[in-house]
């Protein structure tokens, strides 16, 4: 894996903003958790990881449903300078997630084993840490600044496209 750490990263010297959601271990957990990570996302003004971050929560609280004992699932998001912190959180540490071998066959019709290699794809970095009582896998994605309008003047008329130019 190439994104996996050892530590969560070092915090940033301003606090960092942080919401929870916690809730049973139920099949709809995933998709609860999915809906309100892009709901924080688009909120403090970071649309652009919407679609990395419900990916990522989706595979961790569906690893956490699938194949703990865990009662609970709280996933916490942290929004700091420069990135977005999830962490998944439940109370078995018996079982740490384990990536899956990859199939001989790339193009196998199997329908599940592949949620930590999507995190790895697409999260900047990612974690496990556990202790007696409990384990959080964790996914970081560094915010990027949106591309500058070239044109920040919307009401400037625009020169119409030549006839010479029309295929």
């Amino acid at each position: 894996m190439r994104n996996a750490l050892l530590v969560a990263p070092a915090p940033h010297p301003d606090p960092p903003v942080t919401y929870w959601f916690t809730g049973p271990n139920r099949a709809n957990s995933a998709a609860l958790a999915r809906h309100w990570v892009a709901d924080l996302l688009r909120g403090n003004g970071h649309p652009l990881l919407q679609d990395r971050a419900e990916l990522c929560t989706s595979e961790l609280v569906t690893n956490v449903h699938r194949h703990t004992r865990s009662q609970v699932i709280t996933v916490e998001v942290s929004f700091a300078a420069g990135h977005v912190l999830v962490r998944v959180h439940d109370d078995s540490p018996d079982r740490e997630p384990q990536p899956q071998p990859q199939p001989a066959d790339p193009y196998t019709l199997a329908t599940s084993g592949r949620g930590l290699e999507l995190v790895d794809a697409l999260a900047d970095c990612w974690s496990v840490v556990s202790d007696e009582t409990s384990k959080s896998v964790w996914f970081l994605l560094h915010a990027t600044e949106p591309e500058p309008d070239p044109d920040p003047d919307p009401d400037r008329a625009r020169p119409e496209p030549s006839a010479e130019a029309a295929p």
